[in-house]
């Protein structure tokens, strides 16, 4: 352990006392479904279940054997984390003696050579998407029945977002990928976004507020170490994209990205 990872950090009305912390950096978030609970994945291989009402640490789950790169709630009270060691894990959450979590692993889903760098659930169609360091995307539908591989980037997939119908992806090749799932499960790509200068780090994506009659429309937001955070509008039914020839997004409001990170 390294004590320079320690921060002090104490409770209210208490002289001493810390709190429970883990012993390297906190690489993911992540809420429960009811938002009652917090979960922290850590480079010391494991997850935290925190209780927001009072901060108190209800678990620690020792999950993997590298870093836990994402952790995402997923649907039937099961929680997903993916790590540097190749590995996408199923956890089974369940209820403990006095107030307290417990979860078992129940499924390992994925074992690779690549690290897992990014986790995505889209709960209300039941797949999980995992994207690894190969560029690669895998997806298991109902059921954790594995869906097929999206390959669609050259370089690591660092980020994933899923909304509606829709799933993207985002890469250290600078590119995002707009992923159509179809009746059925298949997956097509249906556009690739460019426009960045630098690797895609992350992605947000939200329901489009001017919604028109013409389907549905979501507002995805990506950023990136090229310093800039772009908007993009994209269509749910022909999943069409507000993009320049040149690759430029619009932003939400029809002109271009004023966005910026300092």
């Amino acid at each position: 352990m390294n004590p320079n990872n320690y921060v002090e950090s104490r409770r209210k009305n208490q002289k001493s006392g810390v709190w429970i912390r883990h012993s390297d950096a906190v690489s993911t978030l992540c809420l429960s479904e009811d938002q009652a609970l917090l979960y922290s994945g850590s480079w010391d291989r494991s997850f935290k279940v925190w209780r927001l009402t009072d901060s108190k640490c209800l678990e620690s789950v020792n999950a993997h054997d590298d870093a836990v790169n994402s952790i995402v709630v997923g649907f039937e009270g099961l929680v997903f984390t993916g790590s540097a060691d190749g590995t996408v894990k199923v956890w089974k959450k369940e209820s403990a003696p006095k107030g307290l979590t417990k979860h078992t692993a129940v499924q390992t889903l994925l074992r690779q050579e690549s690290a897992i760098t990014a986790l995505a659930v889209n709960a209300s169609a039941g797949v999980v998407y995992c994207g690894s360091s190969d560029g690669v995307v895998n997806l298991w539908e109902c059921g954790l029945a594995h869906g097929g591989e999206l390959r669609g980037h050259k370089l690591a997939v660092l980020c994933l977002a899923a909304a509606g119908n829709l799933f993207f992806s985002g890469s250290a090749d600078k590119t995002i990928c707009v992923w159509g799932r179809e009746t059925g499960g298949a997956h097509i790509c249906l556009s690739v976004l460019t426009g960045h200068g630098g690797p895609v780090k992350c992605l947000a994506v939200e329901a489009d507020p001017k919604q028109n009659s013409e389907g549905k429309t979501w507002i995805l937001y990506s950023g990136s170490l090229d310093k800039s955070v772009k908007v993009w509008k994209v269509s749910d039914e022909a999943a069409t994209t507000d993009q320049q020839p040149d690759g430029t997004p619009l932003s939400a409001n029809g002109g271009p990205p004023k966005f910026d990170m300092y």
